[in-house]
């Protein structure tokens, strides 16, 4: 509830990412997730007015309004946006599609003039688009005026955002992986791009971050005042991520992607080198091959990413794996519950995580989870989980055969699991926002 001797803050809140996510729904990954859920907590708080824009590309505008109708979360709150480069973008396009199809449609009887007139006015029409679907600055200096906050969840803030008087700047880190880790990223580009959002970040704005890892990770890059960077944890939705006790669901889903009546070892990511699956691939295949282990599989979730084939020269070094190892591929929300839950144990032996969202998922479905000892995962897991160094095959294996081993210590995980993830909520993730805006402003 909103104290009452406070006003609430005037926030205007950038949804681009949402809006490229209901366009694309493989776009939906989890920075997806963390911008829908603050929005749908800013909403719902009584200690914030709140509107929305779209700072990434124009062309998200009309898919960002989409969203916004789709979400009845959210459909009340205004988008900022002038409704005249809307109409205009629309109609150069109804008269590029129709010059198209007089070009798709003309005869041979046409003259070749006619043609290249055409080609010509597609060709101008096309690049007119494309200078208005790259332009980004919808939001209007009288609204910068009239608003506390703008809040960037993904991208760099607005340059008419930086030079306004009124509102102060918010931009949200979620790790620093294109510069502590360049080698685990596949574009060559992105480095340098990240390093320029980073540079764009100056001493009067303010920053919040998804783990206190990453605060540290920025704060040693940019040498910025700490006071100004907030931490603001992540969470796992309860109504997607739990213990699921549903017998003829659990069997489904097993069914549904192959997995034996039997038990098995989950990892969930996307298949790349940075989530260290080849590690957890060695390790498995030497569990069940040292302690002739004949009824255990590993379960991999994820699409694959670069670098896939190392993973699948991994498993064929070893003829058994093949046998073992079940690729699940991409998986909808509504079967990781089930899959989590059927889990002898959740494996995550990634290099580096900003928050690691995964683990948490699992522990909120009562699995035992043993994952990295590095970056943000210690800070997640707590001593709930079991963390080795991720380069450590025989550490990861050995922590795989005690709970394959011993079932007093998957109870034991267990519990631990549910009890450290409820410390995790998007309504805890929604107050550490509020509280971050108050300080700005105080």
């Amino acid at each position: 509830m909103q104290p009452s001797n406070l006003e609430p803050i005037k926030v205007i809140y950038d949804i681009s990412v949402l809006g490229q996510g209901h366009l694309h729904l493989r776009a939906r990954t989890g920075i997806f997730r963390v911008i829908e859920n603050l929005a749908e907590g800013l909403t719902s708080s009584q200690e914030c007015d709140l509107l929305f824009s779209v700072n990434q590309y124009f062309q998200l505008l009309d898919a960002s309004l989409d969203y916004i109708a789709s979400n009845p979360k959210l459909a009340k709150v205004p988008l900022l946006h002038s409704s005249f480069p809307r109409i205009f973008n629309k109609k150069l396009l109804d008269t590029y599609n129709l010059v198209g199809c007089q070009i798709k449609n003309s005869d041979a009887s046409n003259s070749g003039k006619d043609k290249l007139f055409l080609d010509a006015v597609k060709s101008h029409l096309e690049n007119t688009l494309n200078m208005i679907g790259g332009y980004s600055n919808t939001i209007d200096s009288s609204n910068l005026d009239e608003v506390d906050i703008f809040h960037s969840p993904y991208d760099q803030i607005p340059a008419s955002v930086k030079v306004a008087n009124k509102p102060q700047a918010f931009i949200t880190i979620y790790d620093l992986i294109p510069i502590l880790y360049p080698q685990f990223l596949l574009n060559e580009q992105i480095p340098l791009l990240y390093k320029q959002t980073l540079a764009s970040i100056s001493q009067k704005d303010w920053v919040t971050c998804i783990s206190h890892s990453t605060k540290n990770d920025l704060c040693n890059y940019l040498k910025i005042d700490e006071s100004r960077v907030f931490v603001t944890h992540l969470a796992a939705e309860p109504s997607i991520f739990y213990p699921c006790h549903d017998r003829a669901k659990l069997a489904s889903t097993r069914s549904k992607y192959g997995i034996p009546d039997a038990p098995y070892i989950l990892s969930l990511g996307t298949l790349e080198p940075r989530k260290n699956i080849d590690c957890a691939i060695r390790s498995f295949a030497k569990l069940i091959e040292e302690q002739n282990i004949k009824d255990l599989y590993l379960v991999l979730v994820g699409t694959p990413g670069w670098k896939y084939d190392n993973i699948m020269a991994e498993v064929s070094k070893k003829n058994f794996l093949k046998d073992r190892i079940i690729f699940t591929g991409y998986v909808p929300e509504s079967d990781l519950a089930a899959l989590y839950s059927s889990a002898l144990a959740f494996v995550y032996p990634s290099f580096y995580e900003g928050f690691g969202l995964p683990p948490l998922e699992a522990m909120q479905c009562g699995v035992p989870v043993i994952t990295s000892n590095t970056s943000s995962l210690p800070e997640v897991v707590g001593d709930a989980g079991i963390m080795v160094d991720p380069n450590d095959t025989d550490a990861l294996c050995h922590s795989m055969l005690e709970i394959y081993n011993k079932s007093s210590l998957r109870a034991s995980m267990s519990l631990k699991s549910l009890a450290q993830a409820k410390l995790f909520s998007w309504e805890r993730c929604t107050q550490e926002t509020i509280a971050a805006y108050r300080t700005a402003l105080s």
